[in-house]
């Protein structure tokens, strides 16, 4: 898959702005409300876009008489087939569904990539008489409707503004709740209730991992203090938190590789909080409205840290971070100073922190 996710973007980089350049300009359309009929969804990129877009996805659909389709990647395929309200998922990578979904009667076109070509160009093929896409990289030539992109918005509250353009939502940003189908889990998730603590350690890209030491040493520190700690993570991290595990003093759960997302979302209703580096982990635990401390460094922490009292976001802020731009980050020159400049303590007097906020709040 990142071989495949790599040449997409070089094909995008390479001839995305030519293809850009040479389609005429669509004539800007206003749109009547309410919506009715097919709405086709577009959502390139991974797992962390897609699960921001949820709040905004599932507010369509309670609020507009719509079947709703989505065109995505594999890599986030599964948060949108967990979703009891949406009809039909195709896929980016495949030219055949990407054929056929071309050819289907959609009242309106949605293209919430960021930055990248060809979305837009997919988007500007289609005979919809409604598209909307944001405003970056001349790409607006493509719809019907644009919106301004700002990076220093809350991304989840960015994709909202956006679909506000096809819905009349009458109420401010909000998270829902139950977005995920019930899954069954494994039986040791039933018999887990000592103050539960699940530990996301991984990242997409190495400049936001933090060493595996420093998470032993946050691990030994829980489980000292009476708490449950529990791995979670995908195929990709099974050797990294087994790793954790052998620098550990004592035996932990870890459930890395082992949970579907729904399943996941089950352990949350359990969990006392949630540890994580800047991840799609972190964005769902934020959607399944539990706790969170997060670790931040090269993300811009304004766009994409959780808002709420109840998350504690750790973040060095020092002079070179954050370094992503829409989405991309170039490898670090100061051996990832943000993150190494953490410390298991910051961690520790977030736990702190968290549960003061909880009293005040209560």
């Amino acid at each position: 898959m990142e071989k495949t996710i790599f040449l997409i973007k070089k094909v995008d980089q390479l001839i995305g702005p030519f293809l850009l350049k040479v389609l005429p300009q669509q004539p800007q359309k206003k749109i009547n409300l309410p919506i009715k009929g097919r709405v086709l969804v577009i959502r390139p990129g991974g797992m962390g876009d897609a699960l921001l877009l949820l709040p905004a996805l599932k507010e369509l659909f309670i609020q507009s008489e719509i079947s709703l389709d989505i065109l995505c990647e594999p890599r986030n395929a599964n948060i949108f087939k967990n979703l009891a309200f949406v009809n039909n998922i195709y896929s980016y990578h495949n030219p055949l569904s990407l054929f056929f979904v071309l050819l289907k009667p959609y009242t309106v076109v949605i293209d919430t990539e960021q930055f990248h070509f060809l979305s837009a160009i997919i988007t500007r093929l289609f005979k919809t008489k409604i598209k909307v896409g944001f405003k970056t990289n001349g790409r607006e030539k493509s719809y019907t409707r644009s919106v301004d992109y700002h990076q220093d918005m809350y991304e989840a509250k960015m994709f909202w503004r956006l679909f506000s353009c096809v819905a009349d939502f009458k109420t401010p940003f909000k998270f829902h709740t139950d977005y995920f189908k019930t899954e069954p889990v494994p039986g040791k998730i039933h018999d887990l209730e000592n103050k539960l603590v699940c530990l996301f350690t991984g990242a997409s890209i190495k400049e936001r991992l933090w060493p595996e030491k420093r998470w032993a040493q946050t691990i030994d520190w829980l489980q000292e203090n009476n708490y449950t700690p529990v791995l979670i993570g995908g195929q990709t991290e099974i050797k990294q938190c087994k790793n954790i595990t052998n620098k550990c003093k004592k035996p932990l759960l870890n459930f890395c590789g082992r949970l579907s997302i729904a399943q996941t979302v089950q352990l949350f209703k359990k969990t006392q909080f949630l540890i994580s580096t800047d991840s799609g982990i972190l964005h769902l635990g934020v959607i399944c409205n539990i706790p969170t401390i997060s670790l931040f460094g090269p993300g811009i922490a304004k766009k994409w840290a959780p808002k709420e009292k109840k998350h504690i976001v750790i973040n060095k802020n020092i002079s070179c971070s954050p370094c992503t731009l829409f989405g991309t980050t170039l490898p670090c020159p100061n051996a990832r100073a943000c993150l190494l400049q953490i410390t298991p303590l910051d961690i520790t007097e977030g736990i702190s922190q968290l549960f003061k906020r909880a009293q005040n709040y209560a």
